[in-house]
């Protein structure tokens, strides 16, 4: 590094430390927002022929993070995330800084046993005796991962052979699964047809006497059911699939079972809310966001299988018989080369991140946090209820909270509170969303940053009501 190298990088992290210190200030926006037209003008993305001074670097750093969300502010709550620890950004950082590839133990030693022990651990945690996982890219590629799975155990010959005309299978899910699954049948060529999305009950929590009929449905047009994919904490309404009435459906008829427990995992840290997830030890894979829940900047996400092999023999690209690898040199002995079961090829220590942070907290601290933000999420709750002019839409089931404005005097609720989440949202005051669940538009509050604290609760509740009332009386008038 030169001297010059040296005062850039140094400069640059006196503003990134300022940066983080404003972060979580109350008082602070949350975002200065912008339209795109307005953003192109005040940040001047352009390549030049010619590189710039270090001084133009760093004030572009600034004006970057100026216009950024601040995804650690306390009123950043509309999402299935938020908040970052300080240990996982040692960890963050520390992968960044040595910049290894975890596709091969040689080429990152102790980011592999890291991440082996911590696989291990969170196998245990689903209740995996002897199971299998890597980290990936985000939950859709670990969805995709399991449908593949599920693909290649089903028929070994897809893998070399591809798919013949007469294979046409199907998958299961529920009407309140992640959209990752259409990403799935199309990349793996199984149809977006071929998705079934079973009804759920009132709470969105997939209705199994519905799954079973739509599996005799499939049969009786001579398909083959090949993948149920339950959902433990579904994106709107935190709700949890009967994961023992749903195993039990697919053991019957011999389909893969998948849980997406890429938001709703993390209750298995709390021995209070594990209870959620019983039945989990059955199913034959499990997706797991840890940047959801845990306090981890994005990505952070496994895949889990309840088989070992399993992830080698669908993700590996290697036949050492008839194509040796550059790469992998131990292929059919016993190797820590981690690629041989990933779809990545050069894949970030990811790993670090979370394993800082767990480290640093411990199963308790965690367990502590998780239990937490439900307390909030109930808090919240009840403090929704007690507004005259707001309604709890749905009933809380974890710590997603779907209500709305009432307005006044009849007029468009729906879009009234579309209007009242973007207003809240270009004052920098809140990040909230909205989305529509069955036929009513709602907004969306998600506690799971832990550093949020009932005040911020009161703050955001507040600021909505105000909100709700200026666009209620110009609604009127």
């Amino acid at each position: 590094m030169t001297p010059k190298e040296h005062e850039l990088m140094m400069n640059f992290l006196e503003l990134l430390m300022n940066y983080l210190k404003s972060n979580a200030l109350k008082d602070n926006a949350l975002l200065d927002y912008q339209d795109y037209e307005s953003l192109e003008k005040k940040f001047d993305a352009s390549i030049g022929k010619k590189g710039v001074a270090e001084d133009e670097l760093l004030s572009s750093v600034q004006t970057y993070m100026q216009y950024c969300v601040r995804t650690s502010h306390p009123q950043f709550i509309g999402t299935l995330r938020g908040g970052y620890n300080v240990a996982s950004l040692v960890g963050e950082f520390l992968a960044d800084i040595t910049n290894t590839s975890m596709s091969t133990y040689e080429g990152s030693p102790v980011a592999t046993l890291i991440e082996n022990k911590l696989i291990k651990k969170m196998t245990e945690l689903v209740g995996f005796d002897d199971g299998d996982g890597i980290f990936v890219s985000g939950g859709t590629q670990a969805n995709l991962i399991a449908v593949l799975s599920a693909r290649n155990t089903l028929d070994p010959n897809i893998k070399k052979m591809g798919l013949r005309q007469q294979h046409d299978l199907v998958l299961f899910i529920s009407d309140q699964a992640h959209y990752s699954y259409v990403s799935a049948a199309n990349v793996l060529g199984l149809g977006v047809q071929n998705i079934i999305r079973v009804k759920s009950d009132e709470l969105g929590r997939m209705d199994t006497e519905a799954l079973e009929f739509a599996i005799q449905t499939a049969i009786r047009e001579d398909k083959t059911p090949l993948f149920i994919g339950a959902t433990a904490g579904t994106t709107v309404l935190g709700a949890f699939d009967p994961i023992e009435d749903i195993a039990s459906i697919a053991s019957k008829y011999n389909l893969w079972l998948h849980i997406d427990g890429a938001f709703g995992g993390s209750a298995l840290l709390s021995n209070l809310y594990k209870p959620l997830l019983a039945g989990s030890e059955l199913a034959d894979s499990f997706s797991w966001d840890a940047h959801k829940m845990m306090g981890v900047p994005v990505p952070c996400s496994v895949i889990l299988t309840r088989n070992s092999g399993v992830l080698f023999d669908t993700c590996t690209t290697t036949d050492a018989k008839e194509t040796p690898s550059y790469v992998y040199h131990n292929v059919g002995t016993e190797s820590y080369d981690l690629g041989e079961k990933s779809l990545q090829g050069t894949r970030k220590a990811d790993v670090l991140k979370l394993w800082f942070s767990w480290k640093y907290y411990g199963d308790e601290g965690y367990e502590n946090q998780l239990n937490h933000v439900v307390e909030l999420a109930q808090y919240a709750e009840q403090k929704i209820k007690m507004a005259p002019c707001l309604e709890m839409v749905f009933p809380r089931q974890f710590v997603n909270l779907c209500f709305s404005y009432k307005p006044k005097v009849g007029g468009d609720a729906d879009q009234l509170n579309i209007r009242v989440q973007q207003q809240l949202m270009q004052n920098g005051q809140g990040y909230i969303n909205y989305t529509q669940v069955k036929g009513r538009t709602v907004l969306m509050l998600n506690v799971v940053n832990p550093l949020v604290d009932e005040e911020d609760i009161d703050y955001l509740l507040n600021r909505v009501i105000e909100i709700g009332q200026e666009q209620d009386e110009i609604a009127i008038f």
